[in-house]
C-alpha cells in the first residue's frame, strides 16, 4: 500500500488491462476521483495524465484538509469500446510520520525475530518483505483491540511501548502463518527409479507456529488484563460471579421456575 505524507506531493497509478491481464491503452481521457474512508470526497473527476502502455497517474498534494487514514481512488474511461472502472479501488494511506516511526521499529525487531538480516546471515530474500511486515503489523494491533476486554482502539501512536512486544509477536505468527501456506503450495514428492525427492517445508513452519501460538495467547491475555487494571475501572470484570442490583435480583427470583 502507498504511504502519503501531509506537506509532500505524490502520484497515484493506477493500469488499465484487459481480461487476460494484457495492458490496455484507454481510447479517451482517463478521470480519477479520490475519496476519504468516511465518504469525503477529495478530488473529484480530475484529468489523469498518461504514462503510456495503460498506466496512468495523478499527483496530490495533501494539505492540512486531508485527514488522517485510508483513501480510494476510482479511475475511468473508455477501454475495448465499453466504459471501464473499477470495482475495488486503488487505496493508499495518510500516516503521521510518527507512526510511520514506530512501524519502522517494530518492523526491524520483526525481521530479527524471522532472522531476516541478510548482514547477520539471515534469510532476507526468504521472508516477506517490508508491505507484508507491515501488514502483519497491522493485523495483530487489531488482534490486540478486539481480544477481550475490548476496552481500547490503540492506533501505533496510542499503544504504549511496554505492549509493543505482544503486537511484534502477533506479526511474527501472521508471517509464520504465511510462510506456511506459501510452502504448501509448492510442495512436490518427485519419485523416478527408486530415488525420491519431497520437498514440505509447511510441516517445518506448522511445527514451530504451534508452541508460539499457544506462549501469544497466553500472554496476550495476561497483558489485557493487566492494561485494563493499570488504566481502566474494571471491578468485577474478571470475577467468577456477577452482582446484580437489588431491585434486579428480586425480579429474577420472581420470575425464576425453580424457586
Amino acid at each position: 500500500m502507498q504511504i502519503v505524507y501531509k506537506g509532500q506531493s505524490e502520484r497515484i497509478w493506477t493500469e488499465f488491462k484487459d481480461e487476460n491481464g494484457t495492458p490496455v491503452q484507454p481510447s479517451g481521457s482517463v478521470y480519477v476521483m479520490v475519496q476519504y474512508q468516511t465518504g469525503t470526497v477529495q478530488v473529484d473527476n480530475k484529468l489523469a495524465t498518461s504514462a503510456g502502455n495503460g498506466r496512468f497517474w495523478y499527483e496530490i498534494s495533501p494539505d492540512t484538509t486531508w485527514e488522517y487514514g485510508y483513501y480510494g481512488a476510482w479511475w475511468k474511461s473508455d477501454a475495448l469500446g465499453l466504459e471501464a472502472t473499477q470495482d475495488i479501488p486503488n487505496v493508499f494511506k495518510i500516516e503521521d510520520r510518527r507512526e510511520s516511526i514506530i512501524k519502522a521499529q517494530m518492523a526491524e525487531r520483526v525481521r530479527s525475530q524471522l532472522y531476516m538480516h541478510a548482514d547477520m546471515g539471515g534469510f532476507a530474500n526468504k521472508f516477506p518483505r517490508d508491505r507484508e511486515i507491515l501488514d502483519f503489523l497491522q493485523d495483530s494491533l487489531n488482534w490486540w483491540n478486539a481480544y477481550p476486554p475490548a476496552i481500547t482502539f490503540h492506533t501505533f501512536l496510542a499503544i504504549p511501548q511496554p505492549y509493543w512486544a505482544i503486537v511484534e509477536k502477533g506479526a511474527v505468527i501472521t508471517g509464520l502463518t504465511a510462510l506456511g501456506v506459501y510452502e504448501a503450495g509448492k510442495h512436490f514428492i518427485y519419485n523416478d527409479n527408486g530415488i525420491s525427492l519431497t520437498r514440505d517445508r509447511s510441516a517445518k513452519y506448522a511445527g514451530i507456529f504451534g508452541p508460539l501460538m499457544q506462549m501469544y495467547i497466553t500472554n496476550l491475555k495476561s497483558m489485557r488484563v493487566k492494561y485494563a487494571l493499570d488504566h481502566v475501572n474494571v471491578r468485577g470484570m474478571f470475577s467468577s460471579t456477577t452482582g446484580f442490583p437489588r431491585s434486579l435480583s428480586r425480579a429474577l427470583r420472581g420470575v425464576s421456575k425453580f424457586s
